[in-house]
């Protein structure tokens, strides 16, 4: 005779033969037994399935508007080490409490190291994730963290806009393949005359938004991965011929043709290898004495950098990443801030730096200073808003600061009129490889002097020198070399006589 309970109509066939759990023998059931069953639970624990794989089992509750529901409680216990752990879930069918269940106990050895975190599944809901989210949350990340500097977000940020956001901004960050992204580094944006360092930057703004995705299992394989970063600019042969050619009339004429400009403070710092933007960033207190007496030392500061920050857009962009107020920043009605000049910090902290100069150069840049506070006199003179903005050394006629075109423009001019032809793609950083490759060439620096002098980071000097310079090496090597052949023959041998064979 069959036991009256049977199992819930909702139960999956697929397991009809939990019924099993719940059936008797066919043999008459005593009086005993049926008083002990009337007490029984309405919906008993259906029989728990083997080897560790625990049991699911439908469960119905009513509802305070009466309604009854039935969902699917799952439960499990495993043991880890010589802990055991229950691993309880629930959900709306039993397929659902099944799958719910085996993810928990895998996310359960995962955490005790005892399978891989890439066998963890990846939510549905990730899949809708495009290459514009994944961009954005890595750069407001970084930008969170205080890794970059506002330079370096608006820099990131324009890579983002004009170069991943056309191609791919609304390609699903998961479909992305290598052969698409070879093809974007290698042909699509050579083929728009983009400077190598525009595609490294962009490369690795893209690898990085990647990276942190496959941290938070949103993607479980990397698709740049094998993929390397174009190569820099490199001085080939040529460069570094026309950088020593240049080096050797520079140091010899740049000085006399800057003074006869009145621009022979600008110029020097520039030889002496400071950056652009610290020579335009100096003010009056970035001509210091320290010590007194025969101590004494007269100093250039290095603290700080003039950069000119731009409004941003307030608009937003599209998928494609263009402005949506169809503008630049400065018109956009809906722009965040004004263009402004700052004085930003050096651009690495090794970049902090003080270099001792001479007498006579002291006296060079302070008779530069002193023209420079009896200008500020004119009443035609009106500095830019800004904290030391209207200390700075260098300015143009007005009291503005002077913008980096304007600056290199005056570098031309002083060159082309002396009928010299500047070497090919010269800037005024040049001045700053052509100051290198003097100070080596010469034997008048060591790696060491190099690291203070251009402000350098020292695990990035040797790779500094081998770029910038084209300097004899032997040369730079020649004192070491000479002393320790020298050691050979000290005492020195005597010379022959006669009748020695």
């Amino acid at each position: 005779m069959m036991n009256a309970m049977t199992l819930p109509d909702a139960l999956p066939p697929a397991d009809e033969h939990l019924a099993t759990a719940f059936e008797r023998d066919s043999s008459p059931v005593d009086e005993h037994l049926q008083e002990r069953n009337k007490h029984a639970r309405k919906n008993p624990k259906p029989w728990r399935r083997p080897n560790g794989e625990g049991s699911i089992f439908p469960v119905t509750v009513t509802r305070k508007s009466g309604k009854a529901v039935t969902y699917y409680r799952g439960a499990r216990r495993i043991v880890i080490g010589d802990q055991r752990h229950r691993v309880v879930v629930q959900a709306t069918s039993y397929q659902a409490a099944r799958q719910k269940l085996e993810d928990k106990v895998l996310e359960l050895r995962v955490a005790y190291g005892l399978e891989s975190a890439d066998k963890l599944p990846v939510p549905k809901e990730f899949d809708l994730l495009t290459v514009e989210k994944c961009m954005y949350d890595w750069l407001e990340e970084k930008n969170a963290n205080g890794d970059l500097k506002p330079a370096s977000y608006r820099m990131y940020d324009a890579r983002i806009r004009n170069h991943i956001l056309p191609v791919f901004g609304t390609h699903p960050v998961r479909t992305l393949t290598y052969d698409q992204l070879k093809e974007f580094f290698k042909v699509t944006l050579p083929a728009k005359d983009l400077g190598v360092s525009s595609i490294r930057q962009t490369f690795v703004a893209l690898k990085s938004a990647l990276d942190y995705y496959q941290r938070d299992r949103i993607i479980t394989a990397h698709p740049m991965t094998g993929l390397k970063v174009p190569r820099a600019k490199v001085l080939d042969k040529k460069d570094k011929t026309q950088i020593r050619r240049a080096s050797k009339f520079l140091n010899e004429h740049l000085l006399k043709w800057a003074r006869e400009e009145d621009a022979e403070a600008r110029w020097f710092l520039a030889l002496l290898g400071l950056r652009q933007g610290e020579v335009l960033g100096m003010t009056d207190d970035s001509l210091v004495t320290r010590g007194s007496g025969s101590s004494r030392t007269r100093r250039v500061v290095i603290k700080h950098q003039l950069q000119h920050e731009s409004a941003a857009h307030g608009c937003g962009h599209d998928s494609a990443g263009k402005w949506l107020c169809g503008g630049t920043s400065r018109t956009c009605p809906q722009r965040v801030g004004d263009s402004r000049w700052v004085l930003a910090s050096t651009k690495s902290q090794n970049s902090e730096r003080e270099i001792v100069i001479t007498e006579p150069v002291w006296d060079m840049l302070i008779r530069h200073r002193n023209k420079q506070r009896l200008l500020r006199k004119n009443p035609e003179f009106k500095p830019a808003s800004g904290e030391g903005l209207d200390r700075l050394l260098f300015t143009r006629e007005n009291g503005q600061p002077i913008y980096a075109t304007r600056d290199r423009a005056q570098l031309t001019k002083i060159i082309e009129k002396h009928k010299r032809n500047l070497p090919d793609r010269m800037t005024v950083h040049t001045l700053r490889h052509v100051a290198t490759t003097r100070l080596l060439e010469g034997g008048m620096a060591s790696r060491e002097d190099l690291i203070t002098m251009m402000g350098w980071s020292p695990k990035n000097a040797d790779a500094q020198i081998a770029i910038y310079s084209s300097a004899d090496h032997a040369r730079q090597a020649a004192r070491t070399t000479m002393g320790y052949i020298e050691g050979f023959y000290s005492p020195a041998p005597e010379p022959p006589v006669d009748g020695d064979s």
